[in-house]
């Protein structure tokens, strides 16, 4: 616990200069993941960060803060408790996170606030996320030595025949025993459990949502595993996400039940394409960069017309990996985001091939001076079961 309080601490204190920097005297912050990462707990309330001091107005549940919460805290009952506590700081600029509040609430809030010069904080807040701990870079790891343990155990248990949704649960199984809580939290509203399992030319099947791939799912949902039996010599694709202390890391890897021959020069090239942005890849680029070098690589082979083609071509080849799995930075065209030391990233090069499925790998990264270090600890071979 003395690690986690001392890592609050940090997050704060780096929060406070960056309000001060932005000629702000107090933010709110509304979303639970969010007062989860400056306080420890999640609750329903508002934290209230100046740079003097720092208050969770605790809606519910007050016992659970009582246990959890690294910062003071009290309760907070009506608007008009709100109203109260802010009169200190009234006629002030005050900074808000808007993307937590449904458009009711936006209104009470703008009425509430009607005395203060309002600012979104809410990528003030992403951009300090995306700059990584030594504390959550050592999550991110563990969660991949978990994903990696749960893969070893799983794969053992495949047989022709079975179908999709059976061995992805085999697969959850291992996760949940190991500590899994068995959804995966997305920015962008992503619906998502432990991750997909997907095989042969249904792999190809698109969803509405931008991903490195897609499948049918289940009446209902939009995407994942189905019935469908898994053959021998098809690409059997598993993009799953591991997790520890409320930090993910993304993965995928390639298996299959024999070999598969025409699978073997695009799996070739996503694994060459993330040997050199190993190396080219490092602070100071930005995203759409990565992005470019990515589709320069892809040109040479002759391979551009199926590369992340998921329905339509997607004009991306990552995104940033920690409280949720797909953070800023989104590793696209046109996405000028310079990389910093310590982001942690996701690279997924895909390539999703008619009549044979999606061939690929997925690594999640740790951005340095001198390129990407990988912090994934399951080998990127190709498995034959």
């Amino acid at each position: 616990m003395k690690v986690i309080k001392r890592e609050i601490e940090l997050r704060l204190n780096k929060f406070k200069e960056t309000i001060k920097t932005q000629g702000l005297s107090v933010v709110l912050i509304f979303s639970p993941l969010n007062i989860f990462y400056f306080t420890h707990t999640f609750v329903r309330g508002v934290l209230i960060i100046s740079t003097e001091e720092v208050k969770l107005l605790v809606n519910r549940p007050w016992e659970r803060a009582k246990k959890e919460s690294l910062v003071p805290f009290e309760p907070l009952k009506s608007f008009k408790d709100l109203s109260l506590i802010l009169k200190a700081w009234r006629g002030k600029a005050l900074g808000l996170e808007i993307n937590a509040l449904t458009p009711e609430l936006y209104f009470k809030y703008q009425e509430l606030l009607e005395d203060f010069q309002i600012k979104k904080v809410d990528y003030l807040i992403l951009e300090q996320r995306m700059l990584k701990s030594f504390y959550e870079i050592f999550c991110i790891k563990r969660a991949g030595k978990f994903l990696a343990k749960a893969l070893r155990r799983a794969l053992k248990k495949f047989k022709p025949g079975m179908s999709e949704l059976l061995a992805s649960a085999l697969l959850e199984k291992e996760l949940r025993s190991l500590g899994h809580p068995g959804m995966v939290r997305s920015l962008y509203g992503f619906e998502l459990t432990y991750g997909h399992l997907l095989s042969g030319k249904e792999a190809l099947e698109p969803i509405h949502f931008i991903t490195g791939q897609g499948g049918r799912g289940i009446l209902g949902f939009p995407s994942g595993a189905t019935a469908k039996r898994l053959r021998r010599r098809e690409p059997i694709l598993i993009d799953f996400a591991g997790y520890f202390r409320g930090y993910y890391i993304d993965q995928t890897r390639m298996v299959s039940f024999g070999k598969v021959p025409q699978a073997e020069a695009y799996f070739k090239c996503a694994l060459n394409l993330l040997k050199v942005l190993e190396k080219e890849v490092k602070e100071g680029i930005t995203a759409s960069e990565v992005y470019e070098k990515a589709l320069d690589l892809v040109q040479q082979e002759g391979l551009k017309d199926y590369f992340m083609a998921h329905g339509e071509v997607l004009n991306f080849v990552g995104h940033g990996v920690g409280l949720q799995i797909d953070e800023p930075p989104a590793l696209a065209k046109n996405q000028k985001t310079v990389l910093k030391e310590n982001m942690v990233l996701a690279l997924e090069p895909k390539f999703h091939v008619p009549n044979l499925g999606v061939i690929g790998i997925e690594e999640t990264y740790l951005v340095t001076k001198r390129g990407l270090r990988a912090l994934n600890s399951f080998p990127r071979d190709w498995v034959y079961l």
